[in-house]
């Protein structure tokens, strides 16, 4: 039988940064180093304990341990030695985790672990307090006849869609807390029902009085919704019928990889399942885009798996696949199957069918692609987390690919194009250098690569000393070999840097009309801001529509709609929108930069940035 995938039980440990964003802002660099501190110590811990981490992001780490005795010993030991360091008046930055731990089933995946028991310890990190330690009674059960720790009982707790019984360890009797518990009976659910729609109808109201919108609401993201139906099985034996769920699980793992889609969990798509939902109610209970539904038929030994995606907008199947094999075959088959639809999602969803059908020959295996994908959403965020984050998705995708490839040095260049544009280089000259290396070696080593000439189109322009007519005629040259999403939205910004807005704006709407979804908004900005510089008002309007109240709506587009709204005498509108601005990261400086960026700013533009900063500093703190 396949070993591809290896279900398990496995003792999980999440420990999280408790506010490091919050850190990061103050002090990047100091903030980075305190970290590395920390994490020497829960290595250290980990060594001692014998555990092992199996993924890091950036801010937290998830390990695995042998024994849910060790997993609690060190997450007590390395709580109280980050309390050591925090006492010490030699410590710069001090910060604080919070440790969830939790015992339960999971897959085992290309060296990485998923599953219920580690969204479960995840949720345990959450819930727990800022220097403490939660955990589930899985973990509690096993180690209270073990250790001479204090606990305290939380009771049966619900974190989004996860419900467990959950403790705390008590490393400090002033930890101790009590938290509303979940409780069992019918009544007390149909009473938090009943609360939880009285709560949403008066927040609804109080929205759209307050913020005269209607009955616009804030909608969740610009990543679709993913829901896994649980597969239907027949002709399976009483042994085998963990078959179809395990199926299911498998592929919500694997599509929770890609950073640009939300899949729900499996619990809502038992739920969903149980309750007989139909199509319309879960999209509008859940907001799920896309449903997969899958059926499983076996005879014997010869078996049958069929996968469909209905989208719900559009209310037709979008996509059919389906697999004959060999029951002993189906760890494999579900395996294959689930990377066939998390590549279906990427392109059609994200990336758009000729780009993405051409980047899937530049990597070995389906999880050197998910990893560049996820490194592009990280490094489309523009910001200094995502550069750090996107940098440590990139040097681990290099380790895999030691020989010069051009998709590897397309990928470089870019990385070293935000470095420098956000001001991390340490040697910029040393930088520079490599980046030109890189562009050049690039097209040399594939003449035909339309994703370099873009590359250095636009980098070229605006690092490396170029002149428009070699960056037009890059761009020419990417767009002779075949326009794709991101050549487009390359053109755009390159006519623009060259004085000619209006092609700018007209290879940006190409670029948006190539992809169904525009993930992080990333086009929509670029464009919202060349259509304010031309003055097309209305068009921002007729763009932006609802999607204006996207809770991830970019920063610079919701202060321009700020901006816009105190124009037409809608102050509390503009206030609203332009705090919704500042949580979202805008920054003055970034803000200018976008105007002072093209050869066009003249007087008409230097007036128009100054009429933009004055009224944005009347709405409200302008920093």
């Amino acid at each position: 039988m396949s070993t591809d995938i290896d279900r398990k039980i496995a003792v999980i440990l999440v420990a999280d940064v408790v506010g490091y964003s919050k850190h990061m802002e103050r002090d990047e660099n100091t903030t980075l180093k305190a970290y590395a501190e920390c994490e020497k110590i829960l290595k250290t811990c980990l060594k001692k304990y014998k555990g092992s981490i199996f993924n890091t992001a950036g801010d937290s780490a998830l390990a695995e341990f042998p024994s849910a005795v060790n997993a609690v010993e060190c997450g007590v030991a390395f709580q109280n030695e980050i309390k050591k360091r925090n006492g010490s008046d030699k410590t710069e930055v001090k910060l604080e985790f919070r440790i969830g731990i939790n015992m339960g089933d999971v897959v085992k995946k290309e060296g990485n672990l998923f599953g219920d028991g580690v969204n479960i310890a995840a949720r345990l990190e959450a819930l727990a307090q800022p220097n403490g330690i939660s955990i589930s009674k899985s973990v509690y059960d096993l180690v209270v006849p073990k250790t001479k720790m204090t606990f305290n009982d939380l009771g049966v707790q619900k974190v989004k869609q996860n419900e467990f019984h959950a403790f705390d360890i008590l490393l400090d009797p002033s930890q101790k807390r009590t938290l509303k518990t979940k409780s069992k009976s019918n009544l007390a659910v149909v009473g938090t029902i009943v609360a939880a729609i009285i709560i949403m109808l008066f927040g609804a109201f109080y929205f759209a009085f307050n913020s005269e919108t209607d009955s616009r609401k804030l909608r969740a993201s610009s990543k679709p919704v993913i829901l896994v139906m649980p597969i239907k099985s027949s002709g399976l034996s009483e042994n085998q019928k963990g078959f179809a769920n395990g199926v299911t699980e498998s592929m919500i793992a694997t599509l929770s990889g890609y950073q640009a889609i939300k899949v729900l969990s499996s619990s809502t798509s038992f739920h969903a399942e149980k309750t007989n939902m139909i199509n319309k109610t879960i999209k509008n209970e859940f907001g799920v885009n896309y449903i997969i539904r899958g059926s499983m038929q076996v005879m014997g030994n010869n078996a049958r798996l069929n996968l469909e995606i209905t989208d719900l907008d559009a209310s037709k199947v979008s996509v059919s696949k389906k697999k004959d094999f060999k029951l002993d075959d189906i760890f494999k088959v579900q395996d294959e199957l689930s990377n066939e639809i998390l590549t279906t999602l990427q392109i059609s969803l994200g990336v758009g069918s000729v780009q993405g059908s051409n980047w899937t020959k530049d990597y070995n295996s389906m999880k050197d692609f998910n990893l560049f994908l996820n490194w592009r959403e990280e490094w489309r965020k523009f910001t200094k987390s995502g550069y750090i984050n996107s940098l440590r998705m990139f040097e681990e995708l290099k380790s895999s690919y030691p020989d010069e490839t051009r998709a590897i040095l397309v990928q470089e260049a870019w990385q070293l194009y935000q470095k420098l544009l956000l001001g991390l280089s340490k040697s910029k000259e040393k930088d520079m250098e490599r980046l030109n290396y890189s562009l050049d070696k690039a097209i040399e080593i594939d003449p035909v690569a339309r994703d370099a000439f873009a590359a250095r189109s636009i980098i070229g322009l605006r690092m490396l000393n170029g002149n428009c007519e070699q960056a037009l005629s890059d761009i020419a040259q990417a767009e002779e070999i075949g326009s794709t999403v991101d050549t487009l939205t390359i053109a755009g910004t390159v006519y623009e840097l060259c004085g000619d807005i209006k092609k700018g704006i007209e290879a940006k709407r190409n670029a948006l009309l190539l992809i169904p979804n525009d993930t992080g908004w990333f086009i929509t900005n670029s464009l919202v801001f060349s259509l304010y510089k031309d003055n097309q008002i209305d068009e921002i309007y007729k763009l932006l529509g609802d999607d204006i109240d996207a809770e991830d709506m970019r920063p610079t587009a919701l202060a321009l709609y700020a901006f816009l709204e105190y124009e037409k005498g809608n102050l509390k509108r503009a206030k609203q929108y332009y705090e919704r601005a500042k949580k979202n990261n805008f920054e003055k400086k970034k803000f200018e930069r976008q105007f002072t960026q093209f050869r066009e700013f003249n007087s008409h533009q230097k007036e128009l940035l100054e009429t933009t900063l004055k009224g944005l500093s009347i709405i409200g703190d302008l920093k």
